[in-house]
């Protein structure tokens, strides 16, 4: 019989699987970082350790060892007599972390438009084309995981670990940010065909040109992010002004 500590998931919402190569705190850092990234807890929030042991059906100990890891990728600050708070980025942050993105996938663009490897060539064809499919289909949560896949896949293509690793860990940033604003690129068959500019110029060795269309595009989605933070920020200011003039 598995220990306590060899498990994961005492409720539905939580993997049964044991993974007895794996420390319990590498098990469930997975998980909470998913459930910080896609909001189930908010910016500003306090995670409730108590609960968080039951769900998992763990002790304290490897709770707090993932935390610690979390804390060091910047989605919660340990606060003393406080416990585990979720980050809450401002808008110059979300924009410093998008310079990031779009640095490091303008660099993986031109790699893989230079090292013209056939197998990467065909993974990133073949994602544009089912994308192009599931824009055409309306199937949105598809296109959106095809997406991810596609950015993906070029930095993977470039066969450096190190920028797949830092890519990686930016995404999560990136990704909490478009649940949060529930704002992402846009979803049309047109928003598909923006990314056949990256991939012609990927397939014909213009490296270059590629890296330049990606940040192009980044650069777009990113004006749409920045765009939604300044109008909540400016729905926040309108409704603190709405509640001063009902108390006075």
């Amino acid at each position: 019989m598995a220990r306590r500590e060899d498990r994961i998931g005492t409720n539905a919402d939580r993997p049964g699987t044991v993974v007895r190569n794996m420390p319990m705190h590498d098990q469930i850092l997975p998980h909470l970082r998913k459930d910080i990234v896609e909001n189930r807890w908010k910016s500003g929030e306090r995670l409730p350790e108590p609960q968080l042991c039951k769900e998992f059906g763990i002790s304290r100990t490897p709770l707090r060892q993932a935390l610690k890891t979390l804390e060091s990728e910047g989605l919660i600050q340990l606060i003393p007599h406080v416990g585990a708070v979720v980050t809450d980025p401002d808008a110059a942050e979300v924009g410093e972390t998008m310079e990031i993105l779009i640095g490091l996938e303008q660099l993986a663009t031109i790699r893989v438009a230079q090292s013209q490897q056939p197998a990467v060539l065909r993974e990133i064809e073949g994602i544009y084309r089912e994308m192009q499919q599931a824009a055409k289909q309306n199937a949105a949560d598809l296109y959106y995981d095809l997406n991810n896949n596609f950015h993906r896949s070029i930095v993977r293509g470039t066969g450096n670990q190190s920028l797949a690793e830092l890519h990686e860990k930016v995404m999560w940033h990136v990704h909490r940010e478009r649940y949060r604003a529930a704002v992402g690129e846009p979803f049309t068959v047109e928003s598909a065909e923006h990314h056949e500019e990256i991939v012609r110029a990927i397939l014909d060795n213009r490296a270059e040109d590629a890296g330049l269309a990606m940040r192009r595009h980044l650069e777009s989605v990113s004006q749409l992010m920045m765009a939604r933070r300044l109008m909540d920020v400016e729905i926040a200011q309108q409704s603190k002004a709405g509640k001063s003039k009902t108390k006075s």
